[in-house]
Parts: structure tokens; sequence; C-alpha cells
């Protein structure tokens, strides 16, 4: 049976046991200024024979029939078709049959008598059919609506309750609740913790202004980020909620690249810039005075810097570095040569054997000693050992208690025109050898950097 036929033509099946009264509606019907295309059964029977063969889009009804009256006919129909129009056209009948025949979904009761009586039937016919073929629309594009979401990812569907009406199975395996658990719940019982973000928001924001809202949100119980669209429909939500837990963790990974990249530039930038600017300072000085052994500082610089970048390049590729056995003096005083300064002297108090990297344990003396020279002022460096570990002091101005912490972060910096770099190098070198680090005073008021946890013999 087809309950409609076009959008334009209403066809209405008239019942009524009285042919003659059959056509005075066919006529008054077809004749007024509507698109009314009219047939009429006397026996309801074959009414219902009628209805599963032709295309009808509303059944106008007599109450008093044989063999069946209206209702029992009526509940024929709605066993096979809940929601086509029906209206009970009667010229007898009560308040109880009024109230029966309303309780019926898409029906209405309406008594004959007068031209009036007619208009007023061709008016409830057309609000019916209007109704029916819009709910069928709606009901169309919904199911449309929805293999399509079944198609591309999870998907489901709330009411004006927040009650689950549709589940389907790509949202089940994500989150382990089946259709049969969850379709009648109230959305909020099953995922209370979802209350407490920015979904509960979202949603609201949804059914209030009836727009389509998409937002990205982790859901870390599940071990998943989703890309979450919401259509409101009517009175339902339609949700789509795209895995992108891959995507995301493509983002991460890139934007890990840019900062490891970031990072390696910075470090480039700043371990050679000091060496650079010693061969710079030899190289103007066997300039202006003739005498040719400044290059030999000039030589032993870029020669620094062709190790650093060579050393720098295995770290950003990640290639294994070995340890080896080094003598805590023999290191100091080889950093020293890179940034000794003619103001300021280093003392090496005493001396212990230990295993480190030993080109990063360079670096690392350097960034202290550099540190201390252009940060602290001073005219004094010392190093010296400690029962775990080991010194790096000065008798500069010192680091203020408050700034202790946040000197080893990328970027800080007392000086304006300092990169803030150094300590933050520093830092990342101990960590590497599993030390801890820490910044106090010295006794002569500067700074002083205790590296400890080194395993030392001395």
């Amino acid at each position: 049976m087809n309950e409609g036929s076009g959008e334009r033509t209403i066809h209405v099946l008239q019942v009524d046991d009285e042919p003659r009264f059959s056509e005075l509606v066919e006529a008054y019907l077809e004749r007024l200024d509507e698109p009314f295309e009219v047939s009429s059964e006397t026996d309801p029977r074959k009414a219902v024979e009628t209805i599963a063969d032709e295309p009808v889009d509303c059944v106008v009804s007599d109450y008093e029939m044989l063999p069946m009256d209206g209702i029992a006919f009526l509940e024929v129909i709605r066993e096979e078709y809940p929601n086509l129009p029906f209206v009970l056209f009667t010229g007898k009948g009560s308040e109880e049959v009024a109230s029966e025949v309303t309780q019926f979904t898409a029906t209405e009761y309406l008594q004959k008598g007068g031209s009036d009586a007619y208009k007023l039937l061709a008016n409830r016919v057309q609000n019916l059919v209007d109704r029916h073929r819009s709910e069928r629309r709606a009901k169309i594009a919904r199911d449309r609506l929805i293999q399509l979401y079944e198609q591309t990812d999870g998907f489901y569907t709330l009411d004006e309750d927040w009650t689950i009406t549709y589940w389907n199975q790509q949202i089940s395996d994500r989150t382990g609740h089946s259709p049969e658990e969850v379709i009648g719940q109230e959305f909020w019982d099953v995922f209370p913790q979802a209350a407490e973000t920015c979904v509960y928001d979202r949603f609201r924001e949804a059914r209030e202004t009836g727009e389509r809202v998409e937002f990205e949100v982790e859901f870390e119980q599940r071990g998943y980020w989703a890309e979450i669209r919401i259509h409101p429909v009517d009175s339902l939500l339609f949700v789509h909620s795209r895995d992108i837990t891959d995507k995301r963790e493509q983002q991460q990974e890139l934007q890990y690249r840019n900062e490891l990249l970031e990072s390696f530039a910075s470090t480039v930038s700043h371990d050679l810039r000091n060496p650079l600017s010693i061969a710079e300072g030899n190289l103007q000085l066997a300039q202006e005075t003739g005498d040719f052994q400044h290059l030999e500082q000039v030589a032993q610089a870029h020669n620094r810097m062709r190790n650093l970048i060579d050393e720098l390049l295995h770290v950003a590729r990640g290639d294994e570095l070995d340890r080896s056995e080094v003598s805590l003096a023999d290191i100091a005083d080889r950093a020293w040569e890179t940034v000794s300064s003619e103001e300021t002297d280093l003392v090496v108090g005493d001396d212990a054997t230990f295993e480190a990297y030993e080109s990063q344990l360079r670096r690392l003396f350097e960034n202290l000693f550099w540190n201390a020279i252009d940060h602290g002022e001073a005219a004094t460096v010392r190093v010296g050992t400690m029962a775990d570990g080991f010194y790096v002091e000065d008798d500069g101005v010192g680091i203020p208690p408050d700034h202790r912490e946040a000197v080893f972060e990328s970027g800080f910096s007392t000086a304006e025109e300092g990169p803030g770099y150094g300590l933050s190098i520093v830092r990342g070198i101990v960590d590497m050898h599993d030390w801890e680090i820490v910044v106090t005073d010295a006794d002569g008021g500067g700074a002083r950097f205790e590296v400890t946890g080194v395993d030392t013999a001395r």
C-alpha cells in the first residue's frame, strides 16, 4: 500500500454503506477549490483491500455501518497503517465515540450536517494530509542522515529528555556499551563523567540554538580523542563521533618535532656564539697587531665549533653516545680554553674521576663558565669535588633565591640581551647523565652550582 502518491493531489477514500451519501461527499469535495480526488466504497472490508492496493492519502468513514462500524474499521486500519490520516464523518455520534476516535494517531472526528460541514471536512482532510506528508518527509530525511552517518563513524541520537534513542555499532565498539545497554537510558546516566566536561555545554548549546555544533574532546578513560558534530533535527540531536586519535597523535608528534628543531637551533646558536666571539676577537687582534700567534686561538675556536656541530648532530639524530672515564680537572681545564677571559681566573681545587659523556660534560662546564663571566661578572671561578659529585662556583653577583628554579628554563635570562639557553642546556646534560643540579650561594657571595648523583672515584 502506498500511503501517498503525490504532493499536490489528495486521494480520499470515502467509506459509507449509503451509496447516495458517498456520492454527495464526493461531489462536494471535488467541487471545492482543493486538489481532491475521491473514490468510494460501501463495504469496509473492501475498503481495507482498496487501501492495500491503491494509493490513499486519507480515509473518510461513516460510523454506523455493516458488517463493522467506523471504530472497528479504524482499528483494522491502524493495525497495518498506524499513521494514515482518518476522519470519522458521521451523522450520529456521542462524546464517547469522539473520545474513542481521538485516541488514535492522525485521526479526526466530525459530524455531518449542512454545506459548512463539507468545507470543514475538506479543511480537516487537508491539514491531516499536510501534517502526515511533512512527518513522512522528515522521517525520510532522518533515515537518510542515519544511513549516511552509519557509513562514516560512531553515531547516536538523543531525544529532548537526553534519552539515547539510537546507538550504532561503531560507537558501541569504541565505548564498550552495547545498544541493548544504553538505548532508553539517559545519556548523562550512562556517561556521568561527560556532564563535568565541555561535552555537556556543547550538547546544550546545540539544543538551545538549534544550530550545528562541532568540537574536539579527549576521553581519557577510553584512551581516545573524538571529533563531535551535533546536528539538531526536529526534537532529536544527531551526534556524529569520529575517532581522531591518530590525527591528534600526528599533530603532537609534529609539535614535538618542531619544538625539538627549535631547541636544536637555539642550542646550536648558543653554543657556537662563544667560540665564534673568541675567533672574531683574536682575528681582529692578529690584523691590528700583526702578531699571528693570535691565529692559534682562532684555529682552536674553529676546531671547537666543528666539534660542537658534530656532537649536536649526533644528539639530534638520537645516535648512541658512549660514556668514558673522565678527569674533573682535565675536563674543566679544556672547557676553560674555549671561554677563558683575561679578567677572570679558573681555580680547580681538587680532582676526581668518573664516567660521563665527555663531549657533553665539556659543554656543561663551558656553559657554567660563560654564565659566571657574562651574567655573574665573576673575577674567579672555582671547580671542586663533593662527596657525591662536583661544584662550580664564582665570586660574582649571585642568583636571587626566587630565580634559582627559573634559571634552568629555556629562554630565561637576567640579562636583557641574553638568549637564556645556557643553563637550560646544563640542565639537559645533567638529566642525560641521571644526575641532579641545584644552585645556591657560594662562600664568596656568588653563585654555586652543585651537581650530585655522580659516582666519583678519587
